[in-house]
């Protein structure tokens, strides 16, 4: 039996529910690295300037040129929207890397805030940095393993939990690296859910007491309708 023919460009319904996973995922992972970068912002407010400190964050938590790019608008946007702030004051390139060497991917991720933010002037904001990307880390991660369930849900008919978070770290521009943790933590939350499923408890066989004792009953019914007769 052949399928019926869809409509050229019409998703199946499997393929828009993860689409719409997709969007609600991206859509809250910006809004959480803007409350983040924010956080710095206002923390290093007098000591760094925000155009250093959106570099800071991007590299720390390896933002995809469009990702960050997206979170410049969005800080450029709320920076002219604040009271007494001259957007005009901001260099136009203030995302610009222009050769920072020190950001050598093979380095930690203290090391690399710690070269970032050298100097005395800056060495109780470079705590405070280190410790802040610690949380942005714990919480990100959350983040991105709730955004993994129901993208699970709407694909575990066609792909198994290892390919839906393929799938994502691909879409949302993760490095390779966060396959592992959010596999893992896929998989718990799989668990969490298979666990908290209510059991369907099989009927207990009848013991001989009862089942001598419905026969009996059974029979005294028998007589009494054959007297009755």
């Amino acid at each position: 039996m052949s399928k019926p023919n869809r409509p050229l460009g019409t998703a199946t319904p499997a393929a828009t529910h993860q689409n719409v996973a997709l969007a609600v995922a991206r859509q809250r992972l910006g809004d959480a690295h803007f409350q983040f970068v924010l956080e710095i912002i206002r923390r290093g407010q007098g000591e760094v300037a925000a155009p250093q400190v959106l570099v800071i964050y991007a590299r720390l938590h390896y933002l995809s040129e469009i990702d960050l790019q997206s979170l410049r608008n969005r800080v450029l946007v709320y920076l002219g929207q604040v009271a007494n702030t001259d957007v005009t004051q901001l260099p136009n390139t203030f995302v610009a890397i222009d050769g920072d060497v020190e950001w050598d991917v093979t380095a930690s991720m203290v090391e690399r805030i710690r070269r970032r933010l050298n100097g005395r002037n800056n060495y109780i904001f470079r705590e405070w940095v280190e410790l802040h990307t610690g949380h942005v880390y714990s919480k990100l991660l959350r983040i991105h393993i709730d955004n993994l369930l129901p993208l699970h849900e709407a694909s575990q008919i066609e792909l198994k939990p290892a390919e839906t978070v393929r799938l994502y770290v691909r879409e949302m521009n993760l490095r390779e690296g966060m396959f592992e943790p959010l596999y893992h933590g896929l998989l718990e939350r799989i668990y969490e859910a298979v666990q908290s499923e209510p059991e369907v408890e099989a009927e207990e066989p009848a013991s001989e007491a009862a089942e001598g004792e419905s026969a009996e009953t059974s029979e005294a019914a028998a007589f009494a309708r054959l007297k009755e007769a």
